[in-house]
């Protein structure tokens, strides 16, 4: 009997030793990988950027596809794939298309979510619709209403996914800049409410719908993020967007984890998390070389499908956008801060084309510098993205006074390109004191003369709070902008503007 007795204790004693053996190999840690891309803007295509390689392509899908199955390999279930927003316009290949490149190259890496961009209502909400309803991913925006209250159709304030037996919810956030900074028809009825209020209660309603972690997937810029996560408690990470931030490094601000890849489909972000599996706490980070570049050259492996797709819609306009309209000496530079020769080539162009004495244009609508040499349909495109048309209308000296003040406002860079006047602004004087000089052609801005003045049609509805715009008189629409370029250009070429001290900006 006691040989029996002893046997027993022998055996439960090895069954405890191994139970416990087993559960000691249990990670004390789950790991997470989130992928992300943001303004991507349109561009599928490699091309070059000198400030990364002078002779091997960046960026391009196909390419990025191949980087994305590497980094999901990884980690197979624990991958989120991530986008910040603004994916669609920008290149002719997806803006003659509407974006639909873009979607069914989105759909096939399968993204887990997107965030509504203010650039994803520069083609009006139903083409906005179409977009939504032909994503295979959930689309977010939880600050984005309607007259009543409700979110836009088909858009999704917040989903939880789960990996790893981790429930993380992710929350959609789109800039309250879109309100002034897209065209007004586009974004009618809509009101982009204050992400610091309406997040606190969305924290607490996923929370107790099981979230372990949260991610605010924002198109909001990383000043605006940096706030955020000042200002409200309980967001773990921040995937950002909006002011096409190439953060290296993650930042952290108040125990959040801010990320932000860029623009263009030049890098993909890699964010590696440890979260502890009792407390749900992220403990460990991708601390630096968060984004990965993304190369296109011969020795960098593409996806065959998603060579096809961009194919399948390159092929159909290729010989139209390869087609060299003119010359340019020197590189056509943009600036949002102050004059530029683009801006100056741009608006001198508006200006000989409506015979006005001031031609005015919003210096964020310049979307790229273009190198020296060869211009062709495509970087027009990339240029002006947006199908403009010309507006002229007659403005006091007393209102084209108040849009210079407004220009000197503008917190991320407003200030008007202009062609037939120059100004000089001190940034050190108080709000509406700004503009010091003013000239129209030789002669000093008079305050109760009428000026005719050229501009585009974002403006002329009050773009980018440019409301003095909406008080001219004697309104007249003119041929559309790129077109009115491209003459421009074909006539003058070579063209070699310059910076000619239109803008003087004292600070």
């Amino acid at each position: 009997m006691k040989r029996i007795l002893h046997i027993f204790f022998i055996a439960l004693l090895f069954l405890v030793l191994s139970t416990s053996c087993a559960f000691s190999t249990e990670p004390s840690t789950i790991g997470i990988t989130i992928l992300h891309v943001n303004d991507t803007h349109g561009h599928i295509l490699p091309y070059l950027k000198k400030s990364i390689s002078g002779k091997i392509p960046v960026g391009g899908a196909s390419q990025l596809a191949v980087m994305i199955h590497d980094e999901r390999i990884k980690n197979p279930d624990g991958t989120l794939l991530l986008s910040g927003g603004d994916m669609f316009q920008g290149t002719p290949v997806s803006n003659v298309f509407r974006g639909k490149p873009v979607v069914e190259i989105m759909n096939h890496l399968i993204f887990d979510a997107m965030v509504i961009g203010n650039h994803e209502f520069d083609w009006k909400q139903d083409v906005l619709s179409t977009i939504i309803h032909s994503a295979d991913f959930p689309v977010l925006s939880a600050n984005v209403v309607d007259t009543k209250g409700h979110y836009i159709p088909a858009v999704q304030p917040y989903i939880i996914l789960e990996r790893k037996g981790l429930k993380i919810a992710v929350i959609g956030i789109t800039t309250v800049e879109t309100a002034t900074t897209t065209k007004p028809v586009n974004v009618k009825g809509l009101t982009f409410l204050d992400p610091e209020n309406i997040l606190p209660p969305l924290l607490r309603k996923v929370r107790n719908h099981g979230a372990d972690m949260v991610v605010v997937l924002s198109h909001s810029g990383l000043d605006a993020d940096r706030k955020l996560a000042k200002k409200v408690d309980g967001i773990d990470v921040i995937v950002g967007g909006h002011t096409h931030t190439a953060i290296t490094d993650p930042i952290i601000v108040n125990k959040t984890i801010i990320v932000q890849a860029g623009c263009f489909g030049l890098y993909l972000g890699v964010l590696d998390l440890k979260i502890q599996r009792e407390t749900k706490r992220i403990v460990q980070w991708t601390r630096t070389h968060e984004l990965k570049t993304v190369f296109s050259g011969p020795d960098n492996p593409a996806d065959p499908d998603v060579t096809g797709i961009i194919n399948k819609y390159n092929n159909q306009i290729k010989d139209v956008f390869t087609r060299v309209v003119g010359e340019t000496m020197v590189d056509l530079v943009q600036n949002r801060t102050g004059e530029s020769n683009e801006g100056n080539l741009l608006c001198d162009a508006m200006k000989q084309e409506t015979g006005t004495a001031i031609a005015f244009f919003n210096s964020g609508g310049i979307k790229i510098t273009i190198p020296r040499g060869k211009i062709t349909m495509e970087k027009i495109y990339e240029l002006l993205p947006y199908d403009n048309v010309l507006i002229t209308m007659d403005l006091t000296g007393q209102q084209i006074q108040e849009l210079l003040e407004h220009g000197a406002t503008m917190p991320h860079g407003g200030i008007l390109q202009a062609s037939g006047i120059s100004v000089t602004y001190d940034l050190k004087k108080p709000v509406g004191k700004r503009v010091v000089t003013v000239c129209v052609g030789d002669s000093p801005l008079n305050l109760r003369n009428v000026y005719t003045v050229t501009t585009n049609d974002f403006l002329a509805a009050g773009g980018d709070g440019y409301t003095t715009f909406k008080e001219g008189k004697k309104i007249r629409y003119g041929d559309n902008l790129r077109d009115v370029f491209v003459e421009y250009i074909k006539k003058h070429s070579p063209v070699d503007p310059k910076i000619e001290g239109r803008i003087v900006i004292r600070r």
